[in-house]
């Protein structure tokens, strides 16, 4: 008797279970196991390269975006980067740190909203690695890769001008995570170092040694 009380209490729940279900289907809801779950903020294999390249008159700048160097985010989320007047388009730079992808989605994010992300209107009839600055100028070589397809930008400005704005907004969101800061004006001044009091001092004011002539 009571086994057949269990059975017919099973029975019933799962018939409740079942009304219930379709109750739900009926009503509109979604089935979690069907919902559609937003892709990630950035493709998967989304990479950037920024070369700064600096003419004979645009040397030895203060702001972080106007020196010659290189960055590179790959898709690992390793971000590499260098400065100096050796670097060029094919230099590889030793890594600096790993972003979190909240960074690397950022940085996409950021590239989206400056009009970065467009491939038809980059620079691709261009090769970057046979560009050249002339004496008095900076060019931004911005690099993207994502979803497979590459593309690429490249932007010059004399010293002496105002760059475009969002070429530098995105070269310094990158100079930034690089841990690459604006230099000082006496950046070219000697710096002194104070090692502490001098420890021979006590030796040069000893009076000198004398030995006394034996008696007889």
């Amino acid at each position: 008797m009571v086994r057949s009380i269990a059975r017919g209490s099973v029975v019933k729940m799962f018939g409740v279970i079942a009304l219930s279900a379709v109750a739900l289907g009926a009503s509109g809801c979604t089935d979690i196991r069907t919902a559609r779950i937003d892709p990630a903020v950035c493709p998967d294999d989304f990479s950037v390269d920024v070369t700064i390249l600096t003419g004979s008159g645009a040397k030895d700048l203060p702001q972080a975006h106007t020196r010659q160097g290189k960055l590179t985010l790959l898709a690992d989320g390793s971000l590499h980067s260098d400065a100096g007047d050796t670097l060029n388009f094919a230099t590889r730079p030793a890594p600096t740190r790993w972003l979190y992808q909240r960074q690397v989605d950022g940085l996409w994010t950021l590239a989206g909203e400056l009009g970065w992300l467009d491939p038809s209107t980059a620079n691709i009839d261009l090769w970057p690695g046979a560009v050249r600055p002339t004496a008095d100028e900076i060019v931004y070589i911005i690099f993207f890769h994502g979803d497979g397809t590459d593309w690429w930008y490249v932007r010059r400005f004399k010293s002496s001008e105002i760059p475009d704005p969002k070429a530098v907004q995105f070269v310094r969101s990158l100079c930034d995570l690089a841990w690459s800061t604006d230099r000082g004006p006496d950046r070219s001044l000697p710096h002194r170092y104070d090692f502490g009091p001098n420890p021979y001092e006590g030796f040069a004011k000893a009076p000198p040694f004398s030995f006394e002539k034996p008696t007889q």
